[in-house]
């Protein structure tokens, strides 16, 4: 009998430190959803979609630098997609050879960037994107330096609520932000 209790104690303790530790790995999984920003503009909705991708998506660990991009879908659904980027930006002589983004955001040591029309040329970009080596100089140019679509590709798309960014739905996808809008989010 003396032995049955002690066995009792025993797994009620055991039951209460699996108690314990469920709590704190639960407070632990969801502790980068405080980073998150719930108003703002765009680029709160993109910082908060490179946040939950960082720490949601395993996309996030295949590469070092993602394009980003965003659409305003109407007044109420913006969307924010992530690649992995297999694209160089070259420089011949110093002068671009393509768009070059002027806007980047640098998360767990990764670096996501995108071009905003509303933005003009900002010079830090540039050295950043030379640091994660995305721009490569050249002094001149090969037919094999064109643009690659790597069709096996996947990244994230997102759709938040315009009034509130912690409102979203994301999906896994291998192609960015479609032209019409899909997804039935409900924005309240």
């Amino acid at each position: 009998m003396f032995k049955k209790l002690i066995i009792q104690n025993i797994n009620m303790k055991n039951k209460f430190l699996y108690l314990i530790i469920l709590v704190f790995a639960v407070q632990n999984c969801s502790a980068w959803k405080k980073n998150l920003i719930q108003h703002g503009s765009y680029d709160i909705a993109i910082k908060n979609a490179v946040i939950d991708f960082c720490n949601t998506s395993s996309l996030a660990n295949k590469d070092k630098t993602f394009y980003v991009n965003y659409k305003g879908y109407d007044s109420i659904i913006s969307g924010v997609s992530i690649f992995g980027d297999v694209n160089k930006i070259y420089l011949l002589y110093g002068i671009p050879q393509s768009r070059v983004p002027n806007q980047y955001f640098e998360f767990n040591k990764k670096l996501f960037y995108w071009y905003d029309d509303k933005k003009g040329k900002d010079a830090t970009v540039i050295k950043k994107l030379e640091e994660y080596k995305v721009i490569d100089s050249i002094t001149s140019i090969k037919e094999d330096m064109g643009y690659i679509k790597d069709e096996d590709k996947k990244g994230v798309n997102y759709f938040f609520c315009k009034d509130n960014l912690l409102i979203y739905k994301k999906e896994k996808s291998s192609t960015a932000l479609p032209r019409k809008l899909k997804n039935n989010l409900i924005c309240r």
